[in-house]
């Protein structure tokens, strides 16, 4: 199985991508662009899993975590050239770097490149002036409570990876 952990978005910032922002940057971007029900933000990426017996320590150790809140807002990429289109994590980071701790430390994985974001598409060729076209994209913030934290699987399809609930794990609420 090919697993990862996450945190899904909320329903405004679908909404906003689905009917605003995917219409703008399907303007002026070659790309594969991310199906709207697989947002999300990625907490840990675990690629192939034989056996998922690491999941009651994952538990453990994220039920001492209080639900938080993440805003997201603003618009950035990886690589040069850009690879990779993401909406970017503007509040929660700390909390959201807790969480990932929290699981590496679960599955005894030392992962020191964390770097909260959305990724909203995966650029085959970017404008000339990448950042003066993001800075021209509508702008909104969305910010949310984030009640757990979900196990993903990812299965590669030709049309795409499909993401299903492997396991959803509560963190405490306030």
């Amino acid at each position: 199985m090919r697993l990862f952990f996450g945190i899904p978005v909320c329903e405004e910032v679908r909404a906003f991508y689905l009917e605003t922002l995917k219409p703008e940057l399907e303007e002026k971007f070659i790309a594969k662009f991310v199906e709207t029900e697989n947002l999300h933000i990625t907490m840990l990426f675990l690629g192939e899993v034989q056996k998922v017996d690491f999941l009651n320590e994952v538990k453990e150790n994220l039920k001492a975590i209080s639900h938080f809140q993440v805003t997201v807002g603003g618009y950035g990429y990886f690589g040069r050239p850009p690879r990779v289109l993401f909406m970017d994590v503007i509040r929660g980071i700390d909390d959201l770097t807790v969480v990932h701790d929290a699981i590496c430390r679960s599955m005894r994985i030392r992962d020191t490149r964390f770097a909260p974001h959305v990724t909203l598409a995966r650029i085959k060729k970017s404008p000339r002036d990448i950042d003066a076209v993001l800075e021209l994209m509508p702008h909104k913030e969305f910010s949310w409570f984030v009640p757990s934290v979900v196990l993903y699987e990812s299965k590669l399809t030709s049309k795409g990876p499909i993401y299903t609930v492997f396991e959803e794990i509560p963190v405490k609420a306030l």
